[in-house]
């Protein structure tokens, strides 16, 4: 037990995977290769280019690519072709994907072959939701730090994590959640702190209210 106590306990949890699923998740994930040879598009209040450092700064910008769309207040990078190149965005981060948002304070995002591979974001805390197509139900989640992994369609949340699907809601120390597979990972420390709460349906309530009764 004590040797187990030092691992990470994982736990693989469905949440509320009905029989539209697959169909739900035949619409949310975009073609990332098709993505990828949509023309970028950036708007931004001002500009400037330092020479020394050889970094391009930008005011009230925004950035979109077909389903696509980041806005800052700033940000700054050392290449405009986006083959290859990291991007830092500060202040009031907005970061959208097929009905996926996201919001955080700082966000270190990886633009590789023309299109996002990667965005680790910052915030206290950085905080996302997700509507689902055809249930229209709602997923969010928030921590201190957050990485989404594009390709893979998976947000990793760490320092504080906390996710919900409306109904239930779990914490810890690490939680991942697959956007398309509607599926988490929740990680416990050493001391076994994930937490759980299963919240009943509220057409279930007066049912198991009457049973409260004396």
């Amino acid at each position: 037990m004590a040797s187990t106590s030092r691992n990470l306990l994982i736990l693989c949890i469905a949440l509320l995977l009905g029989p539209a699923a697959s169909v739900s998740y035949a619409q949310e994930v975009p073609d990332l290769e098709v993505i990828s040879k949509l023309p970028i598009d950036l708007d931004a209040e001002s500009s400037e280019f330092d020479r020394k450092k050889n970094r391009l700064f930008f005011r009230g910008l925004t950035i979109r690519q077909g389903p696509l769309s980041i806005t800052a207040d700033e940000a700054t990078a050392t290449r405009l072709d986006f083959e290859n190149t990291r991007w830092e965005f500060t202040g009031n981060v907005i970061f959208e994907n097929a009905g996926t948002r996201a919001y955080c304070d700082f966000a270190d995002i990886l633009f590789l072959e023309h299109r996002i591979r990667n965005a680790i974001m910052q915030g206290k805390p950085a905080y996302f939701e997700k509507i689902h197509v055809g249930n229209g139900r709602e997923t969010e989640g928030r921590a201190n730090l957050m990485e989404y992994d594009m390709d893979r369609g998976v947000i990793s949340m760490s320092d504080e994590a906390w996710l919900s699907d409306g109904a239930n809601e779990v914490s810890g120390n690490r939680i991942s959640y697959d956007l398309n597979r509607e599926f988490i990972i929740a990680a416990a420390d050493d001391d076994g702190q994930v937490r759980m709460k299963i919240i009943p349906p509220e057409s279930d309530l007066p049912k198991i209210e009457d049973q409260l009764k004396p």
